[in-house]
């Protein structure tokens, strides 16, 4: 049974009444602006120096940062928050180059659309002229329900197609991201094999390349987030320099 006011096997506090509003509210202030907390020194880790996270947590001291699965999760959603914020829909316009066109959009010139997708024999997906989906391939139930999305994307106008594309993106990318990272940690432990040699210090087990390429994910949302927040083109082109 813990004696003092803190238990010494699991680190709960014994005082178990409810708070008062006034501790209530200077714990939460306190974790979230205390100069000395994981997420401040995180955050100042990942900016100045990201190898050095990724050592410190090879080496065991975990405690003292946010976890870097936590880390990329917040800082994707927080990234795509801001895109959903700063940006405006996509723009089908045959006149992109009038410069008639807000900032933070992106204009896309239907005369240089019109490419084709091919999965093998079976489906053909085209994109033509006059911004509408052309599906090509035998019938059958996914190939049919892939038809009707089409017909639907293509009674749509084009300002409501655009609408669509930038949110779908918007609303999908960050499970892509999070599907993508085991695969970008694959290939950059593949790229090493057989080359121990030339690289003895690298990491050799693909948990400790999935931790590196979360921290390099991190970095990149955070540069991204805070390029999309910053008014000034120069600092913009500051932080791309520096990634």
């Amino acid at each position: 049974m813990a004696t003092g006011a803190w238990c010494s096997t699991c680190g709960q506090e014994t005082d178990v009444r409810l708070p008062t509003l006034r501790h209530y509210m200077r714990d939460v202030t306190g974790s979230l602006v205390a100069v000395d907390g994981k997420r401040w020194r995180t955050l100042s880790a990942l900016i100045t120096k990201p190898g050095f996270l990724t050592q410190e947590y090879f080496r065991g001291r975990r405690k003292y940062y946010v976890r870097p699965a936590r880390m990329f999760l917040v800082l994707s959603l927080i990234l795509f928050a801001v895109l959903r914020l700063t940006t405006n829909p996509i723009q089908f316009d045959d006149t992109a180059a009038n410069g008639e066109r807000k900032a933070g959009t992106a204009v896309v010139n239907v005369r240089e659309v019109g490419n084709e997708i091919s999965f093998g024999d079976a489906l053909t997906l085209g994109l033509d002229r006059d911004l509408q989906i052309v599906v090509k391939g035998s019938s059958n139930v996914v190939f049919d329900a892939i038809r009707r999305r089409a017909e639907h994307f293509n009674r749509l106008s084009s300002t409501e197609k655009g609408e669509q594309l930038s949110s779908g993106f918007i609303r999908y990318a960050p499970y892509a991201m999070f599907v993508l990272l085991p695969v970008f940690a694959w290939l950059q432990q593949v790229s090493y094999l057989g080359r121990s040699r030339s690289y003895p210090g690298r990491p050799k087990r693909y948990i400790e390349h999935l931790v590196y390429a979360t921290h390099l994910h991190c970095v990149m949302f955070l540069a991204a987030i805070v390029a999309l927040l910053v008014p000034f083109a120069w600092i913009r082109w500051l932080i791309l320099a520096g990634l």
